[in-house]
Parts: structure tokens; C-alpha cells; sequence
């Protein structure tokens, strides 16, 4: 029996045959929903771990990467002044660190600073702050001023969008703080910085409360003129690598990190790079695992389309004793486990969609992430797969039932 010509939509789709495989898959109701919740879990399993480990990526990017730039100098050892131990970097310190700034590159901005914690008194309430002391012009070459001004004099002060929002914090707003002789210190908010998240590497903005050098140690003291941490902005990303082996063997006497350096130095575009690989990592590892609930859905639905085809042999049989061909009869086999899929796959995907939102806002407490292609692109890779797996696991099914002789399948119980 030959089969007339056909186009290849033709040979594609067959509304006919379509229609008698939903007929098939609601005659077995149950079997056909256990064959889904394999697919189901298995494409919810790599949507929904794709999406969040994706949006957990982009988010911490975006944080790091706002500060990729930067490298943070912090001492390491104590100094002996006046009788007086103590730690911090010096004139002297802070010229040597930026003249090895300079054998690298000459597009840098070099920013030393003074920084400690205090308790913030906010009418009756307190609060932990970092309290920071630099020059205005350097405050904002590593920080955005949303609200206000910069703060300038012994009684200004700009703190961060977190903070400020956490302690009902507005321009015009007082805090008092104990200096080092335990006297009350007044001092005015009149400006709001950027929040930069608690992620951030260098400066965070997150419970800062930042003034001048003047109002600073006015407060906490000069220690003796020393600074407490330098951070150094290389407008090109790529040289703080450079720039971070030029301080070690200038300040540390060697190129190496060793428990002896005289500094620390925190490159942010080095650790940039270690989580970018660190998720890789974790990209890969949710996928083996999704791929091993997928391979276990795909085994089991190969299973139950045998299982079909043996308990439908007489059918199949009398379809071709009428006249339907081997193709139509691999049609509707493979019609059966592309309808199982594709709806397993597009409620797996539904559920990722339900359940990574939750998940980002618990972990990183902002659902933008979600919106970014790299999340968004696993709702088509999930039902993809999820209907190519299921096809290809009814592939044998079909092609068995499908070369069934129908002499034989007729006379089959």
C-alpha cells in the first residue's frame, strides 16, 4: 500500500490523527497525568533552578560590578607614635601605595580615608553606623548623591538610602554621637546617598554616615594623622590586577600575598571573576541534576508508551487492516508523547515562574532580576526540552507500534 504525496506540513500535522491521540491519552486519564508529573518536576527542576541561579548571578553582578573598579587598602600591623600603638597608613605610607598606583597607569583616582563604627542615638532610638571621614570631591568620585548636598564643616553629615530609610532619616534630620571623651556630638544630615547594597566591594553606602576629615576627627580623632583604609579607582577594570602587584611588592617588598604584608588589599575585580566562576560552577552542577530528573522522566514515559503499544496491539491492528498507514500510526504515538510533554513542560515551567520570584525575594530581597533576558530565556529552553525529551522517549514506542504486523496485532487478546 503506497502512500499519497504529501507536502511536509501535510506529513507533519494530521488534525485526524491529533485527535484520536487526545482521544487515547483522556481514555487512560491517570496514566497520562503520572506520565506528566515526571515532565513537570523535570522541567521545573531546570527552569526553575536555571531562573534562580541566573537572577541570583545577575544581581550580585550588578552590585560587584558597580564597584569592579576599585581597589580597598587597609592596613596590616600596628605602629608605635608617642608611646601610643596604633595602626593606619601615614604620609609617607599613602605616598609610597600611590607612587606604585602610578608605575602602573596615570588614570586613577587615589582615595585615602578615615572609618570606624559608632552608635548613632536617632531621638530614642540607636543604631550601628560605619562612620567615614574623606574630602567631599573624593566622596564623589566612589558615591552618588541622590538628595542634598555634600556635607561640609565640623556638623554636616550625608548618610546612605538604607540607613536613612531604616532610621526614618530625612535632609534636615539630627543624630548624636559620643566623641572619644564621651561628650555629646551634634550633627545634621544634608544629604542622601545611593544605596550600593551590602554586597558591594570598597565603600558601601548601606549604614554609612560620612563627613569631612574635619568632622570626623573632631569626633573620633586624627590617630595620630593616620588614615585607616585607602581605596584606589582604576578607570580601566583590567590594570587593577597590575596595580595590586605594583602596591604588594612596594609596600610588602615582594609580589606575593604572605602573612607578613605590611597591607591588605581587597581587589574587587579578582573576586569579581572568582564568583562569576564560582556560579558557573553552580550552573552546571543544577543542570546534571535537573538533566538526572529529566533522563528519570524520560525513562518512564518510554516505559508507559510500551506499555500502550501492548494493550493496544488489537487497535493498531485494526487501523491498518482499514487502511491507516505506518506513518499515520508513528504519528499519533508520537502525538501522544508530544502532547504529554509539551503540557508537562508548560506547567513545570508555570511553577517555576510561581516559585523562583519567591525564592530571589527571600535570597536577594529584589525581584528585577527576574525581567533580565538571562531568566527570562529559561521559559522557552524549559518547554523545549520538556517536549523534545518526551518525543524522543516515544520515538522507539511509536516505531514499534507503528511496524506491528496487522495480521498478527489483529489476532493479539
Amino acid at each position: 500500500m503506497s502512500e499519497e504525496k504529501k507536502s511536509l506540513w501535510q506529513k507533519i500535522y494530521s488534525p485526524m490523527i491529533l485527535s484520536l491521540a487526545v482521544r487515547n491519552l483522556k481514555l487512560n486519564k491517570f496514566r497520562t497525568i503520572l506520565s506528566m508529573i515526571g515532565i513537570v518536576i523535570g522541567v521545573f527542576a531546570i527552569c526553575g533552578m536555571g531562573m534562580i541561579s541566573a537572577g541570583f548571578t545577575e544581581e550580585m553582578n550588578s552590585m560587584i560590578s558597580d564597584t569592579a573598579d576599585t581597589l580597598t587598602i587597609s592596613p596590616v600591623g600596628e605602629k608605635v607614635i608617642d608611646g601610643t600603638t596604633t595602626s593606619g597608613f601615614s604620609a609617607k605610607d599613602l605616598r609610597d601605595i600611590e607612587s606604585a598606583v602610578k608605575s602602573v597607569t596615570k588614570e586613577y583616582e587615589f582615595i585615602p580615608m578615615y572609618s570606624s563604627t559608632k552608635y548613632v542615638y536617632i531621638g530614642k532610638e540607636m543604631a550601628m553606623a560605619s562612620i567615614s571621614g574623606m574630602d567631599s570631591q573624593d566622596l564623589e568620585k566612589i558615591t552618588t548623591l541622590i538628595q542634598g548636598t555634600l556635607p561640609r564643616g565640623s556638623t554636616n553629615v550625608v548618610v546612605g538610602e538604607q540607613f536613612a530609610e531604616d532610621n526614618n532619616l530625612r535632609i534636615g534630620s539630627r543624630m548624636i554621637m559620643l566623641n572619644s571623651a564621651g561628650q555629646e556630638v551634634t550633627s545634621r544630615v544634608v544629604g542622601i546617598l545611593e544605596d550600593t547594597g551590602m554586597m558591594t566591594l570598597g565603600f558601601s553606602t548601606s549604614s554609612a554616615v560620612v563627613g569631612s576629615i574635619e568632622w570626623y576627627t573632631g569626633l573620633v580623632g586624627d590617630n595620630h594623622g593616620l588614615y585607616d583604609k585607602v581605596i584606589v579607582k582604576a578607570y580601566d577594570p583590567t590594570e587593577l590586577t597590575p596595580i595590586d602587584d605594583a602596591i604588594e611588592k612596594k609596600m610588602n617588598g615582594k609580589k606575593d600575598k604572605d602573612s607578613d604584608d605590611t597591607v591588605y588589599i581587597l581587589n574587587s575585580y579578582e573576586i569579581m571573576e572568582v564568583f562569576d566562576e564560582i556560579m558557573s560552577m553552580s550552573s552546571i552542577f543544577t543542570t546534571i541534576i535537573s538533566g538526572i530528573s529529566l533522563l528519570v522522566a524520560a525513562v518512564a514515559i518510554t516505559n508507559v508508551m510500551l506499555m500502550s503499544v501492548k494493550e493496544r496491539t488489537r487497535e493498531v491492528g485494526i487501523l491498518r487492516s482499514i487502511g491507516t498507514y505506518r506513518s499515520q500510526i508513528l504519528q499519533m504515538f508520537l502525538y501522544e508523547a508530544g502532547l504529554i510533554g509539551l503540557i508537562g513542560a508548560i506547567a513545570g515551567t508555570l511553577l517555576a515562574l510561581i516559585a523562583a520570584p519567591v525564592m530571589l525575594l527571600g535570597m536577594i530581597g529584589s525581584l528585577d532580576a527576574m525581567l533580565t533576558p538571562a531568566v527570562l530565556v529559561y521559559v522557552p529552553i524549559g518547554i523545549l526540552i520538556g517536549l523534545i525529551v518526551c518525543l524522543i522517549s516515544g520515538l522507539y514506542p511509536a516505531w514499534k507500534a507503528a511496524n506491528l504486523n496487522p495480521v498478527e496485532a489483529m489476532s493479539t487478546d
